[in-house]
């Protein structure tokens, strides 16, 4: 549940049988007199007037969660106080998703009517403990949906989001309460996407390993990949992270910002680093 646009249209996608649907047709029948079905899953709606479709692609937007963020996020900055004496004219922002969608409101909209019973697409979701303070989010692949859901649920939580990953601040909170916020939402469907959230309880993985054998696996989990990873497919992910996490990346953000990219870039290397001389080890007894 969605929405998106081409040069075309401007799509709206609802999932039939809810009451976003049935008050979309509401207002369709009500307001639009040019409206038609292409088929049974299918609705055009193409008056001239824009700020009927002005109004509806606004609701829609927010109705089903779409964010007005962009797809990625730069970390948040603390607010500032500004001289209003020096203030100089603002540089121009990029527009929002939702500006993006409106100025093409001119176009027809088309609303498709999705099944319940539609295949659903599956994104798996990783937690990570990072620290006592941070839990990372990382999804296996790139999805709108469950990035609006992520958002949704850590709404004023969330430290920063840079590709598939969202740091969540966990101060004050114990590693108890954060199972039973992933006990909660393991099994979550949202507009048609199952969000698997995944999450091994430590005595459950690591209850009877070695304390080396204990920092492997962490250094495993600080980079994302799995245990019997090659080496080749480890410093791939590796160089992805460091390139993300460099510190001169957050050269314009504020300390909090740099001090945080410089930890985890030092935690990154320090895993890799780690896992490489194990592996060469492991070779060299074999």
């Amino acid at each position: 549940m969605n929405i998106t646009y081409c040069d075309r249209y401007v799509q709206i996608e609802l999932l039939k049988g809810t009451r976003l649907l049935d008050k979309a047709l509401e207002y369709a029948q009500k307001h639009f007199s040019k409206h038609y079905r292409l088929s049974s899953s299918v609705l055009i709606l193409d008056d001239g007037e824009r700020f009927k479709k002005d109004y509806l692609i606004n609701w829609a937007y927010h109705a089903t969660l779409q964010s007005e963020h962009s797809t990625k996020l730069l970390p948040r900055q603390p607010l500032q106080k500004v001289d209003s004496s020096s203030q100089s004219e603002p540089e121009p922002s990029e527009p929002t998703e939702l500006e993006q969608i409106l100025s093409h409101s001119h176009l027809p909209i088309r609303i498709k009517i999705t099944s319940p019973n539609d295949m659903l697409k599956r994104v798996k979701v990783h937690i990570h403990l990072a620290s006592l303070d941070q839990v990372l989010l990382r999804l296996e692949e790139d999805d709108r949906v469950a990035r609006r859901y992520i958002r949704t649920l850590f709404s004023g939580k969330i430290i920063y989001e840079v590709e598939n990953e969202f740091c969540i601040n966990a101060a004050g909170y114990s590693e108890s309460m954060w199972q039973s916020v992933i006990e909660l939402i393991s099994s979550r469907v949202i507009h048609n996407v199952a969000l698997e959230f995944e999450y091994q309880k430590p005595e459950e993985s690591e209850g009877f390993l070695t304390r080396e054998e204990y920092l492997l696996r962490k250094c495993y989990s600080e980079l994302d990949v799995g245990f019997d990873e090659s080496l080749e497919a480890v410093k791939k992910q590796y160089l992805k992270l460091a390139k993300i996490f460099h510190p001169d990346n957050a050269l314009d953000k504020d300390p909090h910002t740099q001090e945080y990219y410089q930890d985890r870039f030092k935690k990154i290397s320090h895993a890799y680093k780690t896992i490489k001389n194990a592996k060469i080890h492991k070779r060299a007894t074999a």
